[in-house]
């Protein structure tokens, strides 16, 4: 997304993430996706600044005032050192090198991105705004972020320095200057990140095509829907297409129904119908509203035994149980969804409980 009416316009290539984050325990990090950050003290070795951890390659380890709580946080490339603002209360630089193809925002429990920073040698620039009133706040509830956080990159430049010159080949190539030693202009960086996402997209679209050859194998469905509704629905139609075919023709309501039957049975099998919770439940998956919390719900549940024989016998099959429930309670993809819940509640005998959905609902 190009900004033009931002502070440092001509030096603004591109706004690379600008979001709310939830953060547990203050502190973000910056990393190539899927990949450990490393410990955020080894970040900060050798460093004079405390708030943004360089030291480990290709990390970034930011801390944040607020402990837990909603933050705001912007991520932006340049060309240039973009002009400083004065509302930034707390402003430190570090030098960034990354050679990853994708780098995601983490927080304590939540990922945001993909950060499309081209892979290169950078300066830093780590911003934050009311830092204190986070730190004296400590803990905030609802979305409304405390305070504010800006991550500036640009390209890296005079970094290095000759400490000694003694042959004139070093001379040479010292005093060489072609588009090798030329700084990235701002159409060549607005081309690296094009370049950056396509090459995902590209990459992607490999990945989903081989998901689904192992998924369907070489009877792929022509249905968008069908093909996207995921392992279960692929064994499901293998099983019984015609009750498949049903259910992808149903609307959402009538899916919705039979996954909230589906999983009223599942519940019932692990004894757990009886609790306040799973009448709720069983509502809000027929009716496409949020299931009841997963606090109130993990209370009633018990202990996962420690090593068989000891506790509650029936404990995995009771987290299993609501497990579903709250795999149900998803909603994005409602085919998907009723073809897991059929196929977790059934277990290994398909025929008869497939037998009892087209009779309770009048399908062929």
């Amino acid at each position: 997304m190009i900004n033009e009416g931002f502070a440092g316009v001509n030096m603004l290539v591109e706004v690379l993430l600008d979001t709310p984050v939830h953060v547990h325990y203050g502190f973000l990090s910056l990393s190539e996706a899927d990949t450990d950050p490393g410990d955020p003290d080894d970040a900060r070795r050798g460093q004079v600044n405390g708030l943004c951890g360089a030291s480990i390659p290709g990390v970034l380890h930011l801390k944040t005032g607020l402990h837990t709580g909603t933050v705001q946080v912007r991520v932006e490339l340049h060309t240039d050192a973009p002009r400083l603002d004065g509302g930034w209360q707390d402003v430190v630089e570090v030098l960034f090198s990354t050679q990853a193809d994708e780098l995601v925002l983490a927080a304590f429990d939540t990922v945001h991105g993909p950060v499309d920073l081209p892979p290169g040698n950078y300066r830093a620039r780590f911003c934050g705004a009311d830092m204190q009133r986070g730190h004296d706040l400590d803990t905030a509830a609802g979305d409304d972020p405390v305070d504010r956080y800006l991550l500036q990159f640009w390209p890296a430049a005079g970094v290095d320095r000759i400490v000694r010159q003694g042959s004139e080949v070093a001379a040479y190539w010292h005093g060489l200057r072609d588009d090798s030693r030329s700084r990235w202009t701002r159409d060549e960086l607005v081309q690296r990140v094009a370049d950056l996402r396509r090459q995902r997209a590209d990459r992607e679209k490999l990945e989903s095509e081989d998901e689904l050859d192992e998924i369907w194998g070489d009877d792929v469905p022509h249905d968008e829907e069908l093909r996207d509704a995921g392992w279960f629905a692929a064994r499901l139609w293998r099983h019984d297409r015609a009750l498949v075919e049903a259910l992808r023709r149903a609307d959402d309501d009538l899916r919705r129904a039979v996954t909230a039957w589906a999983i009223e049975r599942i519940l019932l099998a692990a004894g757990l119908l009886q609790h306040p919770w799973a009448a709720r439940a069983i509502t809000a998956l027929r009716d496409g509203t949020p299931l009841p919390d997963r606090w109130e719900v993990g209370e009633t549940l018990p202990p996962l035994p420690a090593a068989p024989g000891f506790g509650d016998e029936r404990a995995a099959d009771k987290h299993s149980a609501v497990e579903a429930m709250y795999n149900a309670g998803v909603g994005l993809d409602t085919l998907g969804d009723v073809c897991e819940a059929l196929v977790t509640a059934a277990g290994p005998d398909l025929d008869p409980f497939l037998d009892q959905v087209r009779e309770s609902f009048d399908l062929p």
